[in-house]
């Protein structure tokens, strides 16, 4: 239920608010500053917002609640770090962002295990899925696999991968490449 096109439906206390209402609110919770005269004789309030720190000290730790920045973004995701260090080389028409971010971490944990990693093939349309070989219900299609390759030392990876429980569909192709997914549990 709204009154006027500026109302809405607070989602937690199901109470109509407006602009109106929420000007109310502040300005009857706040100080009135004194009121100035403008040209035209009416007075006009200036809005003060007592809460809130000043520019000044909007930089400071213990005000803001901030962790302080390090030269290290300590929230930086361990796949795009690896990205940004060389770990993890992209190939061009290979997209990351779609990926589930599962298949994305063990990326990441490969690439500091084994060495670099080269994501070779992800997303693919059905006409690119086609002309490359996948299967017609591929998981390329919805951004659910890929194809990567190993460049160091390669012992050990595919158990490696056959332990971790985000990965379904396994295989390495004979010129190296190894395809996971998270579809169910399978090797072809």
């Amino acid at each position: 239920m709204s009154t006027g096109s500026d109302c809405r439906i607070h989602p937690f206390t199901r109470k109509t608010l407006c602009s109106a209402c929420l000007a109310g609110a502040f300005l009857a919770a706040a100080p009135l500053p004194a009121a100035r005269a403008e040209g035209d004789g009416t007075a006009a309030l200036v809005p003060q917002y007592a809460s809130l720190p000043g520019p000044e000290r909007m930089k400071d730790a213990d005000v803001t609640g901030s962790l302080p920045r390090t030269g290290a973004d300590p929230a930086a995701p361990l796949f795009s770090g690896s990205v940004a260090n060389g770990r993890i080389v992209l190939r061009k028409g290979a997209p990351t962002g779609c990926l589930p971010a599962a298949l994305r971490e063990v990326v990441a944990d490969l690439s500091v295990r084994f060495g670099t990693v080269s994501i070779e093939s992800t997303h693919r349309s059905a006409g690119r899925n086609r002309r490359a070989g996948g299967a017609g219900h591929s998981l390329h299609l919805a951004c659910r696999a890929m194809d990567l390759r190993i460049h160091n030392r390669q012992r050990g990876v595919m158990a490696y991968l056959r332990s971790r429980p985000e990965i379904g569909g396994l295989k390495i192709y004979r010129n190296g490449i190894i395809h996971i997914d998270n579809g169910s549990r399978r090797s072809w």
